[in-house]
């Protein structure tokens, strides 16, 4: 019996070692769109045509806590990721709670990378609040978009989706898996 109590001691306590932190945001709404109007997409589409569409956009919609609508009663873990601008820069270290670093790959189907944008995001600089069930959140839409038959090089695009098929588009927010989706291309 003491040896199942003390076994039940060591799970209950280390369990918390292994706890993953509570992601700093909520993924509202991603989607691929053939172009935004007022910062929403205009439509919500997965395939693409080069005779009838001009460019690709990738929408990912996201609310950010603030301190009302953080859990505290999480356990937080800090986890090793080192931010771009900050490594090449020189620069002190950013504050993780407050900056965010999104890295938007899109990878074609022969696992080509042709677009590669990294954006970092501090929130305290976004002024809207949004209440959602009595908690306030920072709203914040990252967008990104390529050409289909023009580069984009601002956009971080280096090659054209020249093949036929399914291409992703994986986003990482401080080095962290945020999401994948998927698009198609066809003639």
């Amino acid at each position: 019996m003491k040896r199942i109590c003390f076994i039940l001691i060591i799970i209950f306590c280390s369990s918390g070692l292994f706890a993953e932190k509570q992601q700093p945001y909520i993924i509202g709404h991603i989607t691929t769109c053939s172009g935004l109007i007022n910062n929403y997409p205009a439509d919500s589409i997965n395939w693409f045509y080069r005779s009838s569409h001009k460019v690709i956009q990738f929408f990912a919609y996201f609310l950010f806590y603030t301190q009302s609508s953080f859990d505290s009663n999480l356990i937080n873990r800090k986890y090793l990721f080192i931010n771009p601008y900050e490594y090449y820069s020189g620069l002190k270290r950013i504050d993780e709670d407050t900056t965010f670093t999104f890295e938007n790959i899109w990878v074609s189907p022969s696992k080509k990378v042709i677009c590669e944008k990294i954006l970092t995001v501090d929130k305290t600089s976004i002024d809207k609040r949004i209440s959602v069930l009595d908690k306030q959140y920072i709203p914040y839409a990252f967008g990104n978009f390529i050409g289909i038959n023009e580069s984009f090089p601002e956009n971080g695009q280096n090659g054209l989706p020249t093949e036929k098929g399914l291409y992703s588009i994986i986003l990482y927010i401080n080095g962290n898996l945020a999401s994948i989706t998927f698009f198609e291309m066809k003639d």
